[in-house]
């Protein structure tokens, strides 16, 4: 099917349905004093999807090895709300931007800095993946007007270090990415049923 097709009927775009970011295996930063065997603190994929409807941002990432394996380890969501600014400059890193971060832990707690603790359930895992739901209300905009303009990074951590050392890694390296947009529950609907009709339009063209 035809990109043009698929807008026609309402469905997301290749580019829509794959916002998000993979980032290479092994590539802990020569700064991290963790060991390369921390593997749950590699990050391999990253997506943020914004339901508009709800005002809720879904946050999830997948780990080289399964959440929790290093005890001291966590995650953090580096969010550019508008008003972003460099924060690791001294790691050669200008391209990596935040105006608020959401820590996210293998516990099942999280935190949005300087809102608070995140709802108990906000934050699931399973396996290697780590899933955090957070309320646009807890990242107000500092600049953008659409919540689908802010922009994402994330860095795991291992607590056991301080400052810098602690992070293993940055995806994606040096810089940020966008969220998706969750259809509406109406314009998912329409695209199935657009869907369908295209489908049943072929069967029929393909039976004469």
């Amino acid at each position: 099917m035809t990109l043009a097709a698929l807008a026609l009927l309402g469905l997301p775009l290749a580019s829509q349905a794959l916002d998000g970011i993979t980032d290479p295996r092994g590539d802990f930063l020569a700064t991290f004093a963790g060991s390369s065997a921390s593997a749950d603190l590699d990050v391999l994929s990253a997506s943020v999807f914004y339901n508009a409807s709800t005002d809720l941002f879904t946050l999830t990432a997948t780990m080289d090895g399964n959440v929790g394996s290093t005890a001291t380890g966590f995650y953090v969501w580096g969010v550019n709300r508008g008003a972003g600014t460099t924060g690791f400059s001294s790691l050669g890193l200008n391209g990596v931007r935040f105006d608020r971060v959401v820590i996210l832990r293998p516990d099942g707690t999280g935190t949005v800095a300087g809102a608070g603790a995140l709802p108990a359930g906000s934050v699931t895992i399973s396996g290697r993946t780590i899933t955090g739901v957070v309320s646009g209300s807890l990242l107000p905009s500092t600049g953008f007007t659409n919540k689908l303009d802010y922009t994402f990074n994330l860095w795991p951590r291992d607590g056991a270090f301080a400052g810098n050392a602690a992070i293993s890694d940055f995806a994606p390296n040096n810089a940020n990415f966008t969220a998706a947009a969750v259809p509406e529950p109406g314009t998912a609907v329409l695209g199935t049923l657009g869907l369908a009709g295209l489908l049943a339009w072929r069967r029929r063209q393909s039976n004469s």
